[in-house]
């Protein structure tokens, strides 16, 4: 038995039907229940969350491996604390973890320091572990669409700085080979895309799928927290994405690691694909 904590997340999704379709027992933990029914009809829900040890306790009985992510959150190192301390008491064999590429304990930015702390909680359990730590998702440009069905645009921080954008069924795909396949006890994996692009190669990919012009407009840092505290987010999380953003331009977010290609036998997502995929969450209905 699996146990999926974050099944309906972008990550997690994809990897509870990964493990399906190898035939895997999957458990979820879901605070909806019937929504998570309904989308996994073959996997055991539990109700619960990170916030409640109990449903915790009861989720990773009987359970041999744990998958793990969470979303960026302020109590997101405590959160990620009640799960791995439940898969402890519950005698889990294999943790495998979504954090962040570069995390560690002394990790240049803040939430790379989140992501190590947990990663180093894992450690100290003695359970055999997989980090799966990934660059910058490309389904964050679906924060941009309404923007870009608007008026043709979307808005970052990030220059002319490459980045190698990873596509989240990406991670999930390590993820499902790490949980099912052998040699991957111990190990931290960075994941990203097959080649880094600017957010203007973006633009021209998008207009050419979509069929109109999208333009990148190049914010400034100011402006980006302006916007996603506008948006919702709290301030603090705001800088911690600033963070990241800053070094963008600085060619920091450029690696492009072999991790998707060596551990499932494919190639990378382009972002064209990505693209082609979604392209109807970006046009107006």
């Amino acid at each position: 038995m699996i146990l999926v904590i974050g099944g309906t997340g972008n990550i997690g999704k994809t990897v509870v039907e990964g493990l399906l379709g190898k035939g895997e027992k999957v458990r979820i933990l879901a605070r909806d229940t019937k929504t998570a029914v309904q989308v996994f009809q073959q996997a055991e829900v539990v109700q619960g969350d990170l916030d409640d040890p109990a449903s915790l306790a009861q989720a990773t009985e009987g359970a041999e491996k744990l998958f793990l992510v969470t979303p960026l959150h302020l109590e997101q190192v405590r959160m990620k604390s009640n799960a791995i301390r439940a898969a402890k008491a519950a005698g889990i064999k294999h943790i495998v973890m979504s954090t962040g590429i570069g995390a560690g304990p002394d990790a240049g930015v803040e939430i790379g320091r989140w992501h190590g702390e947990s990663q180093e909680e894992v450690k100290a359990t003695g359970i055999p572990y997989t980090f799966l730590q990934p660059t910058f998702f490309m389904q964050n440009f679906m924060m941009s669409a309404p923007t870009i069905i608007d008026h043709g645009a979307f808005y970052l921080p990030l220059g002319n700085g490459e980045v190698s954008f990873v596509d989240a069924r990406d991670i999930a795909d390590v993820a499902v080979t790490a949980l099912t396949m052998p040699g991957y006890d111990n190990t931290e994996l960075p994941i990203t895309g097959g080649q880094a692009i600017t957010c203007g190669d973006a633009a021209e990919i998008m207009s050419e799928v979509l069929g109109k012009e999208i333009r990148f407009v190049d914010v400034t840092l100011d402006q980006a927290k302006e916007a996603m505290v506008g948006a919702g987010l709290p301030e603090k999380l705001a800088d911690l994405m600033n963070e990241l953003y800053a070094l963008g331009p600085m060619g920091h977010l450029s690696y492009v690691a072999p991790t998707v290609e060596t551990t499932t036998g494919h190639k990378p997502r382009d972002f064209r694909r990505f693209l082609e995929d979604h392209a109807d969450a970006f046009r107006a209905e």
